[in-house]
C-alpha cells in the first residue's frame, strides 16, 4: 500500500516493521534514499537499505509512534515523528526510543517516500 500522504510514511512503516514485512519497509524509501541505521552509519542506496531494513527486522520486536509535524512545500516534505520499540539485541531485550527527522518526496505516480530518514535525530 504506497503512502498517499507524507504522514502515511509512519503508519506504514510501523506496520512493516510489526509485520516483519522487508519488502513492505523497503517500499517506503526511493531506491537512491539515504537513512541512517539506529547504530547511526547512513546506508544509501537498495542494497545497503535493504541490508538495513533485514537488521531492523531482526532487533525491533515491536514499534508504536506517531508523527509529530508535516511541512509540505510542493513534492517535498519535511517530517518529524516519535517512537517508541522493544528491541532485542545482544545484550538482551529492551526498549528503545526516538524523534525523527526525515525528507519525502512525491513520485510520479503521486505516492510519497522517503529520501532522508534519521531514525535519531537530535
Amino acid at each position: 500500500m504506497p503512502a498517499t500522504e507524507p504522514a502515511d510514511l509512519h503508519t506504514l512503516f510501523a506496520a512493516a516493521i510489526n509485520a516483519k514485512d522487508a519488502d513492505g519497509l523497503l517500499a517506503l524509501y526511493e531506491p537512491d534514499g539515504t537513512a541512517l541505521h539506529l547504530d547511526g552509519s547512513s546506508r544509501t542506496g537498495e542494497p545497503a537499505l535493504r541490508a538495513m531494513v533485514d537488521d531492523l527486522l531482526t532487533t525491533i520486536d515491536h514499534i508504536d509512534g506517531e508523527t509529530r509535524k508535516v511541512h509540505v512545500a510542493g513534492d517535498i516534505a519535511l517530517m518529524s515523528a516519535s517512537w517508541r520499540a522493544r528491541v532485542t539485541t545482544p545484550d538482551g531485550p529492551g526498549e528503545a526510543a526516538g524523534t525523527t527527522a526525515e525528507v519525502a518526496r512525491r513520485q510520479p505516480g503521486g505516492d510519497w517516500r522517503w529520501v532522508i530518514d534519521d531514525p535519531l535525530f537530535v
